[in-house]
């Protein structure tokens, strides 16, 4: 980590009581601070539309975050973030632009054709940066594995439905049109509000996902090494378990687990329970 002022970084770090703290709470301690950075860029430019009433709002912060990744490969980064995180890794700038490429051709688009055209499309921007926190934790240089990137990309779904309602108001439309059809077989001629039709949809959407998940973390080889991943996998998957016993209720409001069961999963996930 490049010299920043504590205070100053400490501000862009994940917060004490979020998802990202826990995942961090039990890595290396000498990688930790990175790892922090690194998820807390990835959140800062993924949030950016759930920030925002409109994509024309949302993509000037784009485009400076777009100008922000040539500061950082030119070596003359401005934010704390990129500061912090300068040096760390020469593919650090690349990933970085790789996500805000991502998102700005989303903003606007319509719905996925499919879950998977989502999940392709998730691991392709933000699977980048992930490949850059990942390296951090291995024991040795080595390409990451695809098993860690798929299951990254997983998270990042989770993540991306519970906050399905901030982001399409801020132009990503993240429902797929087949969990839409699911959706509009199953409600049939009934009444739809818009809450009742998004937790159809949601239904469709996170049932597949939480089998998905599942599966992936549960194929996530030398799981321990990947510590950081698996524990936001474990935290990600009871928050849609918590979804689903909400009725899918996502739209009407944001669905968190308490600090204290975050915890309690990060400390069973750094004894592997």
């Amino acid at each position: 980590m490049n010299a920043v002022t504590a205070e100053a970084l400490a501000s862009w770090l994940p917060a004490p009581g979020s998802d990202l703290y826990y995942a961090h709470l039990y890595a290396p301690a000498a990688e930790r601070e990175t790892l922090a950075a690194l998820a807390a860029l990835r959140a800062v430019i993924a949030e950016i539309p759930a920030t925002c009433s409109a994509p024309t709002i949302a993509l000037p912060k784009l485009s400076w975050w777009r100008d922000e990744m040539g500061q950082l490969a030119r070596g003359t980064p401005r934010h704390v973030l990129t500061r912090a995180l300068q040096g760390c890794d020469p593919d650090v700038p690349a990933a970085g632009l790789a996500l805000v490429s991502g998102i700005e051709a989303l903003l606007g688009a319509p719905p996925f054709a499919s879950r998977a055209a989502r999940h392709a499309a998730l691991l392709a921007s933000h699977g980048p940066l992930w490949a850059c926190a990942l390296r951090r934790c291995a024991p040795a240089p080595a390409a990451v594995p695809g098993a860690a990137l798929a299951l990254a990309a997983r998270v990042e779904e989770a993540y991306v439905l519970r906050d399905v309602r901030p982001l399409r108001d801020g132009g990503l439309q993240l429902l797929s049109s087949d969990s839409e059809a699911a959706a509009a077989q199953r409600l049939g001629s009934l009444p739809r509000t818009a809450g009742d039709w998004h937790a159809a949809v949601l239904r469709e959407d996170i049932s597949d996902l939480r089998h998905a998940l599942t599966a992936a973390l549960a194929a996530l080889p030398e799981r321990r090494v990947w510590r950081p991943l698996a524990t936001l996998a474990r935290l990600a998957l009871a928050t849609l378990d918590e979804i689903a016993r909400s009725g899918y209720r996502v739209w009407e409001s944001r669905i968190e687990l308490t600090p204290l069961r975050k915890l309690w999963l990060a400390l069973r996930e750094r004894h592997g329970l």
